[in-house]
Order: C-alpha cells, then structure tokens, then sequence
C-alpha cells in the first residue's frame, strides 16, 4: 500500500505544480495584452484622407427650396455653408440645410490636380460608397475651393481600426469623391456619403 501513496502524492504534486505554473503564465498573457490595447489606443492617431467635390452639388434646403453651385467652404464656428454660383457667392445657414447631393455629370479635380469626369460613362467607380457617419465638424477642411480639394481626418472611434487600414489602402491609388453630406448641428457632426474613383 505505500507505493501506491508514494504514487498517489507524486500525481497531486505534479498536479499543484501544473496549475501554479498555469495561472503564473495566463497571468503574464492577460497583462501583456492589456498593454499591448492600451498602447494601440495611445496611438489612434487622426489619418487624413485626401477627397474630391464635384463642381456642381445640389444643397436641398428644409423649408422644401434648393439651391446650386460649388460648394467653397464649410464655416463649423459660424455654422455656414458658401457656395458659388455665376461669380456669386452664397452663404447658407447649415440649420437650413436638409442635405448637400453632388450632381453625377459634374466634374471633379483628382489630388494631383488633373480633371476627371467623375460617375459618367468613362470614369466608373474603383471601389464601394463609403458612408462615413458621426464626423466633427473640425475633421473636414475644404484645402482648395476652386479644384474641390478637401481632406477628412478618420480617426476611431469614428471610423474602426480595420476600416480605417481599409479606407487607407484605397486612398493609394484611387481618389475619394464625395456624393453626398449632411450636417447635424445638435452634435456638431456631419456624414459624408464617398465613392472611390
């Protein structure tokens, strides 16, 4: 009978000594990894991405009227949208605006500066409408008003980690051009409708 308590006491030593040495090393995983998540939020930093506006949108106003033009500037302080039209310059209050629609026939300058005729029958879309909701207004910066150039800083939460790597790899060799906007002045943000060409 003592060999088998020899064997016996062998078994739950080893046993001890397994769980000990189990919980030592999940231990170090679960606070590697916790570091390793606080770092990567550490590093969220804004990604901007370079986008197109057609020459010609359409902004739909809430009282049922519309006006046409480029849109050349977005003003988040004084909450204004301007546009030009025939050398004119408007300036709508964003409250009144139900929502900005670039025309589809409209022309619109790639960031190199070269034209493109943008959703006609030459120039097809490279790549899926992206909707981009829940974005500052402080995020959108018209850089050049006469060529439509604007850029869009993407940043989580906003825009998730994966999507923005996504949306990064598309900008490389194609141009975002912007088809739709709406703004929601409650929470100071926008959304931004944009297809690749």
């Amino acid at each position: 009978m003592k060999p088998y308590f020899k064997v016996a006491v062998a078994i739950l030593a080893l046993i001890t000594g397994l769980a000990a040495n189990s919980q030592a090393v999940t231990g170090q995983n679960v606070e590697q990894k916790n570091f390793l998540l606080t770092q990567a939020q550490v590093k969220a930093e804004p990604v901007a991405i370079s986008v197109a506006l057609p020459e010609l949108a359409d902004v739909s106003l809430k009282g049922g009227e519309s006006r046409s033009g480029r849109v050349t500037a977005i003003d988040p302080s004084g909450q204004t949208l301007s546009m030009q039209r025939n050398d004119k310059t408007l300036s709508i209050p964003l409250k009144q605006v139900e929502k900005v629609v670039f025309r589809k026939n409209a022309r619109a300058y790639i960031s190199n500066g070269s034209v493109m005729r943008i959703r006609g029958e030459r120039d097809r879309p490279r790549g899926q409408q992206v909707i981009w909701n829940g974005l500052p207004f402080t995020t959108f910066t018209i850089k050049n008003a006469n060529q439509g150039q604007a850029v869009v800083n993407l940043q989580p939460p906003v825009v998730s980690p994966e999507r923005l790597l996504g949306i990064q790899s598309v900008a490389r060799d194609r141009q975002y051009v912007v088809d739709e906007m709406q703004f929601n002045l409650q929470q100071k943000t926008m959304s931004i409708r944009a297809t690749p060409y």
